[in-house]
């Protein structure tokens, strides 16, 4: 069976951060051999949908899991396979409305505090009990030792782990990913419990200024379109 690859964090236009269009980003995914993507724009899940749509009508060859990278009281939550958005706010409430909806959800790049990663070690059990799976690797963290703190801390705990490149930028796609064992498909209980093993690594940090330029064009309105709106209309 060939090897299932999922990059398993990225994203599109429809974050304030990035400027590619899902169909952008699908063409990236597959000329890098994923089997599956996850596209989890910041508390959105619009991007994600086109790109399922764009997947589907066109017939292409991967699958897109619709998810949600979403801002919480204590941190980044990483929300797959949402059925619809979920707005920002208390951990708890965030997590109680994921399972609302059949969805997995991880700990988006934990202990990397310069980017709202989400100290796990001051959760409670109840709270951490719900955060079904931790991205031990993040091709975007600020230093190695926050992915070698998340693959340690899952390892301990035996959860289940994730990674994902974190791409702002569709050159970034597949940075680091996920090749599972004996799966043809992704569901929430495959992200739970198929055997895996983490590939890739960290990008280069320069990689960041792909999102710093998104966010200063959208902001200032500079001339161009992306997800078919003028910049100054994001």
């Amino acid at each position: 069976m060939k090897a299932f690859k999922a990059d398993l964090h990225m994203h599109t236009c429809f974050s304030a951060d990035c400027l590619s269009e899902p169909s952008q980003v699908l063409q990236a995914a597959l000329a890098k051999g994923l089997s599956a993507i996850a596209i989890t724009d910041h508390n959105e899940i619009a991007g994600a949908l086109e790109a399922e749509r764009i997947a589907k009508e066109g017939g292409l060859r991967i699958q897109v899991i619709v998810g949600e990278e979403v801002l919480t009281s204590k941190g980044d939550l990483l929300v797959y396979f949402a059925k619809k958005r979920i707005a920002p706010g208390k951990l708890s409430h965030v997590l109680s409305e994921a399972k609302g909806q059949g969805a997995i959800c991880a700990a988006a790049h934990p202990f990397d505090f310069a980017r709202k990663g989400i100290d796990l070690r001051a959760l409670p059990g109840s709270e951490l009990a719900m955060i079904g799976a931790i991205e031990a690797l993040n091709a975007r963290a600020t230093l190695q030792s926050q992915n070698d703190k998340a693959l340690l801390f899952a390892k301990e705990r035996g959860l289940a782990m994730v990674a994902g490149s974190d791409a702002h930028h569709a050159s970034e796609i597949g940075a680091a990913y996920v090749e599972f064992s004996g799966v043809k498909l992704l569901d929430a209980d495959a992200i739970a419990n198929a055997k895996r093993r983490l590939c890739g690594g960290r990008s280069s940090p320069f990689v960041r200024l792909h999102s710093r330029l998104a966010s200063m064009r959208k902001r200032f309105g500079w001339h161009g379109k992306v997800c078919g709106q003028t910049f100054s209309a994001l």
